[in-house]
């Protein structure tokens, strides 16, 4: 994924302003959408140390191998374990309140990935995929999810629903090689999600870093039984992040994905529960079942009455229950009005005869003729048949932390690039007076984002950077597709704060931002 700088094409921006009184006083607004009657001290918000609880401390971990499948023994127990593979499901554990208990672990980790056929793309992602594995618990679990950040980046791990500060996953910013323990009451029932939440959050989300998220009610009478689908809407340009009408809307994480053989499958008559969340950044989706009116609990909420509809309106950021019934057998469209659907947003479910007891669906990635369990008295999932799907379609691959050094004499393209160095050396600035880290160096399409860059110091010099953004950043010796060397790292730097490092050999340093790994500098030491 390259970040570019803002183009000159037309841009369409939607700004919505909205004025509120709140009990008779007028509240002032800060970053995030804290506010100043909060009681925060901004400057600490992304390194709290003293508002960390003890099992929360963030922890250095360490794993070896780069394969995704390592980690499928520590996701959730909604993913599909192909044949052989060995996988631990959640644990659950009877405490003194009676709630059940849910541990398992989350892991960033950069990776490639299919997001159309033959089209590779490089993505941010929770547990090798995108979107991560559906998260689902019981109204009142007692979950705890272990966070590992093995990405290039800072990250968080937000969920939407209720629980304290210190699990909200806006801070602490997670940085590389550090671990976070997440843990909260789940309530309450309904269709949530989950997404990154590190600074520029819209960037984080759009690069894969998203999953659904179902909290089951307590109560089991609630919902009828119902054959079940998890159902993530998203957007992603493999060119510009920043475009506000993308390349594609895929559906969860692959375009088109549910056409053809792929298709998604039901019997006539029965019930059909999508669990749908839009995970885009800059639209609604209308989402749209053809040949049939729909149910649909607002905010997917299952509190809120459902009301009957043709299309609904999905706002990003927001969930939705559908709940469907097909009268006539056939293959239907699935997708969302409008541009969406002619940029990867398109579907189909087969509904199959009362009478039917076999369908084709894809397994394994081959389409095999299989028994469609029918509803009885219970739901029946088929959010694990997505998910296996889904990682066949994507072919995920956890991108190397490093790259291997070539075991052969200089090229000539590494002539040039020593080439280049000397040049650059020769017109590097003194940095005597420092380094700033520029205004809205957080925004992948600003001029600068270290300046000076390339900077020019003599051995036994101090440097000091000084961030005068408004967004935190760091300074971290090597680059973001290799990560930290160790020879320098500042930890996060709130606005108008400082670093300062004193440089004692001689050499060209890169480094680059853990949170935004798009701003990158060089030092040059003499």
């Amino acid at each position: 994924m390259k970040f570019t700088k803002n183009s000159d094409k037309e841009k369409i921006i939607i700004v919505v302003s909205l004025c509120a009184i709140l009990t008779g006083s007028v509240t002032t607004t800060t970053a995030y959408g804290l506010s100043s009657r909060d009681g925060y001290n901004i400057d600490s918000l992304y390194s709290r140390e003293d508002n960390i609880i003890p099992n929360h401390s963030p922890t250095i971990l360490e794993r070896e191998g780069n394969d995704i499948s390592n980690y499928k023994n520590i996701i959730s127990s909604n993913t599909y374990p192909t044949e052989g593979e060995k996988q631990t499901q959640n644990t659950i554990i009877s405490n003194a309140n009676g709630n059940n208990s849910k541990e398992f672990t989350m892991i960033a980790e950069d990776a490639t990935m299919e997001i159309s056929p033959g089209e590779r793309v490089e993505v941010w992602t929770f547990n090798g995929t995108v979107p991560g594995p559906t998260l689902r618990f019981t109204e009142g679990d007692n979950v705890t999810i272990h966070f590992i950040n093995k990405g290039s980046a800072a990250h968080t791990l937000h969920l939407h629903g209720t629980h304290d500060s210190e699990n909200d996953g806006a801070f602490p910013l997670i940085l590389p090689n550090q671990t976070y323990n997440y843990n909260f009451i789940a309530e309450p029932a309904g269709s949530m999600l989950y997404h990154c939440h590190a600074p520029p959050t819209s960037l984080h989300i759009k690069m894969g870093m998203y999953g659904s998220l179902i909290i089951d009610s307590k109560d089991s009478e609630i919902l009828k039984p119902a054959r079940e689908y998890a159902v993530v809407l998203s957007e992603f340009d493999p060119e510009d992040q920043d475009s506000f009408i993308p390349k594609y809307y895929p559906v969860n994480g692959y375009a088109n994905q549910y056409m053809e053989n792929n298709s998604l499958v039901a019997r006539q008559n029965e019930l059909v529960r999508f669990y749908v969340s839009n995970l885009g950044t800059t639209i609604p989706f209308p989402f749209h079942l053809h040949s049939t009116i729909f149910k649909v609990y607002p905010s997917g909420l299952i509190s809120n009455e459902p009301i009957d509809v043709q299309t609904i309106s999905l706002s990003p950021g927001d969930a939705i229950i559908v709940e469907a019934i097909w009268k006539y057998p056939g293959t239907y469209f699935v997708h969302s009005h409008g541009i969406q659907e002619e940029r990867g947003n398109m579907g189909e479910i087969d509904i199959i005869p009362e009478s039917g007891n076999s369908v084709s669906y894809m397994t394994a990635g081959t389409t095999n003729s299989s028994y469609l369990e029918p509803v009885t008295n219970k739901s029946v999932s088929m959010i694990d048949w997505q998910y296996q799907m889904q990682k066949k379609l994507q072919k995920p691959l956890i991108s190397k932390s490093g790259i291997e050094e070539a075991e052969h004499g200089a090229s000539a393209e590494e002539e040039a690039e020593a080439e280049a160095l000397r040049q650059q050396s020769l017109s590097a600035i003194d940095t005597s007076k420092g380094i700033s880290i520029v205004p809205e160096s957080g925004n992948p399409g600003n001029d600068a984002f270290y300046e000076p860059s390339p900077a020019k110091v003599a051995v036994g010099s101090t440097v000091t950077w000084t961030n005068d953004d408004a967004l935190p950043h760091t300074v971290t010796s090597g680059n973001p597709e290799k990560g930290s060397d160790g020879i320098f790292d500042s930890g996060i730097v709130n606005a108008d704060k400082s670093f300062s490092h004193t440089f004692d050999k001689a050499g060209v340093l890169d480094y680059y931002c853990a949170i935004h790994p798009w701003m990158t500098g060089r030092i040059i030491v003499q």
